[in-house]
């Protein structure tokens, strides 16, 4: 009983010791899991001879000191300075030292991701003075200014922007305005936020969230999570997603009025091509995911865990952006959508019903999910030093550009091969990778949304474009006037 009590606390410290090891990296990490595996391995000594047969000890003795060394090897590599990418040096080919070259499509660039001036001169490994001066040069000072818009001004943009959202607090509509280029005070948007509602003011003051445990990825694009969301499948819509692990940015939100695979591919594709291929995705046991996982098996390769499949429990960072998008959106149209079937406007049995409600609201919700993409992208995060998840990412990026990782190849426009220098697969390997990874993923559907019966002709189609605008209107009036006038249209043309 003690030999079998040992055995399994020596392998549950050596599991979490390489998780740890694996997830994140720093010196304190591998100084601290360091220490466990040395414990660990004096404790084998002990154990040789008395709990645990000599030749099985010092054949675990053997390979636990050459894990350790390798640990130690790699530490010290990573205790290096973390950022390749420095401003190079060049020689103007007269008298004086050389001078940085510093690009104004860099500094435009750093600018745009809303970077200080400290935070560039860390990136390019330059002194501040240095960025100053190349800013002024350019023609691109950062404006430090706030807006001068008065209080009147600034509610009406406010009121746009929450249009009857009583659960978007301040740092939200302090994102929106600083992502469409307007710099406003902290404390005038909360004065406002309570000048325009102040119940639901006092009511975002007196919630509590709950206290959650950390969460790391090695770096950008490591790890990206995929979900759908199901808060409006009742209307059949539902709204799929992607978040990157590491640094909290929102690679895709669509919705859709299908849950099919093909997709969730093409929001997953049109995300590659803006962010570059992950190294591995997550996702739950949906049929909707089978073809991002067919994809990632034969593009990342099978046996390396490039399409980690598990409980929707696990796949924190993507269940977490859910309940920011409820508050932030989803809960808005969930609210509305309620409010036209209690009144007797939206039969959710008439298809025809259902299909103008797709016409009018399906443009609107992307449109808002496009917002609320650039608002979370945008802001600020307390745990990372209120460093934006674009920036992080950014950061991320600049910091482990000369790494040989997988998540690095697609954003430098590396050569697609492996990053441990093998040889690349031959095309009989490619073939049985495609069919193994096909196999492997092969999970049915478990949520099919109906498909609409409901038919409209080319020439109803065309006069219903020139006719009605889905997303035109005030945004406030959440688009109940367009249902109601695109309904009495099709009713009358049907009559």
């Amino acid at each position: 009983m003690a030999r079998r009590t040992f055995i399994l606390r020596c392998k549950r410290t050596l599991n979490e010791c390489t998780r740890n090891l694996t997830e994140d990296s720093g010196p304190n990490v591998f100084q601290l899991n360091i220490v466990r595996l040395e414990t660990m391995q004096r404790s084998l000594q002990w154990a040789r001879g008395r709990l645990i047969d000599v030749t099985s000890a010092d054949q675990l003795l053997g390979d636990l000191a050459e894990y350790i060394a390798d640990v130690n090897t790699h530490s010290q590599h990573e205790q290096q300075p973390r950022s390749s990418y420095h401003a190079p040096l060049t020689c103007s080919g007269g008298r004086g030292a050389p001078h940085y070259r510093i690009t104004r499509e860099q500094l435009t660039f750093l600018k745009s991701c809303g970077f200080t001036y400290r935070s560039m001169a860390e990136i390019l490994q330059v002194s501040i003075a240095t960025v100053k001066r190349r800013m002024k040069r350019f023609n691109l000072n950062r404006s430090l200014s706030y807006s001068v818009a008065s209080d009147d001004a600034l509610d009406d943009m406010i009121r746009d922007i929450v249009a009857g959202n009583d659960q978007l607090g301040s740092e939200a509509v302090r994102a929106h305005l600083r992502a469409d280029g307007v710099r406003v005070q902290r404390h005038r948007i909360r004065r406002s936020l309570a000048r325009i509602n102040p119940t639901a003011a006092a009511l975002r003051a007196m919630s509590q969230r709950p206290q959650r445990r950390l969460y790391r990825v090695a770096g950008p694009n490591s790890l990206w999570h995929l979900d759908g969301n199901h808060k409006l499948i009742r209307w059949r819509i539902v709204i799929h997603g992607g978040i990157d692990g590491y640094s909290r940015l929102i690679v895709f939100l669509r919705a859709s009025n299908n849950n099919r695979s093909s997709t969730v591919l093409d929001c997953f594709l049109n995300a590659v091509a803006r962010y570059g291929v992950p190294s591995r995705v997550r996702t739950d046991h949906g049929g909707e995911n089978n073809a991002v996982c067919v994809m990632m098996n034969i593009f990342r390769g099978l046996d390396r865990g490039s399409a980690i499949r598990g409980r929707s429990t696990h796949n924190q960072r993507i269940e977490r952006l859910w309940g920011d998008m409820w508050r932030g959106l989803t809960n808005v149209y969930h609210n509305l959508f309620h409010f036209l079937e209690s009144e007797g406007i939206v039969d959710i049995d008439n298809e025809m019903h259902l299909w103008v409600l797709h016409y009018v609201y399906l443009p609107r919700i992307n449109r808002d999910l496009t917002a609320f993409i650039r608002r979370w992208n945008n802001h600020g995060l307390r745990t990372e030093r209120h460093q934006t998840p674009m920036q992080i990412f950014v950061r991320g990026c600049l910091e482990r550009q000369g790494q040989s990782s997988t998540a690095m190849q697609g954003i430098f426009s590396r050569a697609a091969q492996p990053a441990d220098g093998t040889d690349a697969p031959t095309e009989q390997e490619q073939s049985t990778s495609q069919v193994q990874g096909a196999a492997m993923v092969d999970w049915p559907e478990r949520v099919t949304v109906p498909q609409n019966n409901y038919t409209v002709d080319n020439e109803t189609l065309e006069q219903l474009a020139a006719q009605f605008d889905p997303l035109g209107g005030e945004q406030r009036q959440l688009g109940m006037d367009m249902f109601c006038n695109v309904l009495s249209f099709l009713m009358t043309r049907r009559q």
